[in-house]
């Protein structure tokens, strides 16, 4: 059964993504990460690694409509 945070990718915002990685990084800095939990917790910086791109270029696709909107009138 997915996690609740596997489920949410579609519905984090880019702000609340980028802090989660921040703390899964330092979590991987530490010396005391579980080996166990280490490929969870690198599959789930890597997932939101690339909502974090997704965001991006929609934010990108949506700028570039506005701005040739603007540029018509």
């Amino acid at each position: 059964m997915p996690s609740k945070k596997s489920d949410d990718l579609d519905k984090i915002g880019y702000e609340d993504a980028v802090s989660e990685l921040e703390e899964i990084l330092e979590e991987l800095e530490g010396d005391d990460i579980d080996v166990d939990k280490l490929a969870e917790r690198v599959k789930r910086a890597s997932d939101l690694v690339k909502a974090c791109r997704d965001r991006i270029a929609a934010a990108k696709l949506h700028v570039e409509r506005v701005v040739a909107e603007v540029d018509d009138k």
